[in-house]
């Protein structure tokens, strides 16, 4: 008996644990969520840096086609402190991301089973998503997880708004979930903004696609998607690796190494430039290393073959990373200009 009394005060203990840090994380009194929020009709989301005439921020991005222009993009940009996760990939939320700057994010896909995890979260955010249902999150939705129909609402909001700004969006798809990542894409309205095209042998002009209003790419791999030349792909969603070179990942090279199989014609150079902690947590430390203007222009000066026209980093607004894109663009740096430009920081 005296057994069982100590064993159902330890689960007591630990459940009561388990609430307190759940109830410290994600209570009311947390200054969490999406907070660029204008009152009632969601955020504000006017880019900062825009003009007439310009793409993406810039005029002479214009007539430049759209792999030629440098993309800074947000690693999973759902994952965020202001939206509840747990081990989040960034201090802010994606939709801050976008009006400061960025113009990429990595979004990945899942199936949530309505776990206490889940439950506790979506009742602090005031949702109710149900059991099996189609969520933003890494690894695991009981560490977060965010309604992509809100996402996707938002992105929508932005293109909207901002009508200089095109989007680059890649997706990784787990638990089987590209049908219905699809048709939320479908009822977001998002289609009306998504570039088609059968042929990307060569990538239009960015003031080309303003001009159509085609304004965004979508990437996917993972779960149900294959090269588009071996399956058919879901209308508007190009297959990542059909397009996308990149440096290797999460592992602190700070090369300009291609990892995998080069092939001709893919238009677009991924970097990935950040690395987890040493219990594979994204880790600020790293960032506020990875993300400074002169390691950035160092990691770009090994770059021989091509430089990168994507930039993917965690912790977003650590960093010097967004006046660093800024620059490579307004220069369309060669490494000599690069170090030249890092000199004066």
């Amino acid at each position: 008996m005296g057994c069982c009394a100590i064993i159902t005060s330890l689960i007591c203990i630990a459940a009561l644990t388990a609430g307190g840090i759940l109830a410290w994380r994600y209570g009311p009194w947390n200054d969490g969520g999406t907070s660029t929020s204008n009152g009632s009709d969601g955020p504000t989301l006017t880019a900062l840096r825009t003009c007439d005439g310009c793409c993406n921020g810039l005029a002479s991005n214009c007539a430049r086609p759209i792999n030629e222009v440098l993309f800074p993009m947000v690693h999973n940009a759902h994952s965020s402190y202001e939206d509840y996760f747990a081990g989040y990939n960034n201090q802010k939320s994606l939709e801050k991301a976008l009006v400061e700057g960025y113009r990429g994010l990595m979004l990945d896909s899942c199936i949530c089973d309505g776990s206490l995890g889940e439950t506790i979260q979506n009742w602090v955010k005031g949702e109710d998503l149900g059991d099996n249902y189609l969520g933003f999150c890494h690894t695991s939705c009981d560490a977060g997880v965010r309604d992509p129909s809100e996402v996707l609402r938002n992105i929508k909001t932005f293109l909207d708004i901002n009508r200089n700004e095109i989007l680059i969006l890649e997706f990784e798809i787990n638990d089987n979930s590209l049908v219905d990542l699809y048709r939320a894409l479908d009822q977001s309205g998002l289609d009306e903004y998504v570039y088609r095209s059968s042929s990307t042998t060569e990538w239009p002009t960015m003031q080309a696609l303003i001009d159509v209003d085609a304004r965004l790419l979508l990437f996917a791999h993972g779960d149900g998607m294959e090269s588009c030349s071996i399956m058919d792909c879901p209308e508007g969603i190009f297959y990542t690796f059909d397009h996308f070179q990149q440096t290797d990942y999460n592992d602190g090279d700070t090369s300009c190494d291609v990892t995998g199989t080069k092939r001709d014609g893919m238009g677009f150079f991924l970097m990935n430039n950040w690395k987890n902690n040493d219990v594979d947590l994204p880790s600020r430390s790293n960032a506020e290393e990875f993300n400074k203007y002169n390691a950035l222009v160092e990691r770009f000066q090994r770059c021989e073959d091509r430089i990168p026209n994507i930039l993917a980093v965690d912790f977003w607004d650590v960093g010097d990373v967004l006046e660093f894109a800024y620059d490579v663009n307004r220069n369309q740096v060669t490494t000599s200009q690069a170090m030249t430009q890092a000199e004066g920081v």
